[in-house]
């Protein structure tokens, strides 16, 4: 009868814990689902691509810095 209940209680735990990791997968699943936003839907274009072809003053700048920072790598070399 015990090594009856030892069975028992270890399908039992097995079983417990399957469904925990069954559980804590599923939870996973939906937080990584949330994540990408409410329809799940990613295409990766931009809202608005128009204001991305006229380049800021910053953006300028920031082209005009690394074009230096580059320049100076390539006469050191």
């Amino acid at each position: 009868m015990t090594a009856f209940m030892e069975t028992v209680t270890n399908l039992l735990l097995i079983g417990t814990a399957g469904g925990l990791i069954w559980l804590l997968l599923r939870l996973r699943q939906r937080r990584r689902a949330s994540e990408r936003g409410i329809d799940g839907h990613y295409s990766g274009a931009a809202k608005d691509p128009g204001s991305l072809m006229e380049p800021d003053d910053e953006a300028l700048e920031e082209m005009e810095d690394l074009l230096q920072q580059a320049r100076y790598r390539h006469d050191g070399e």
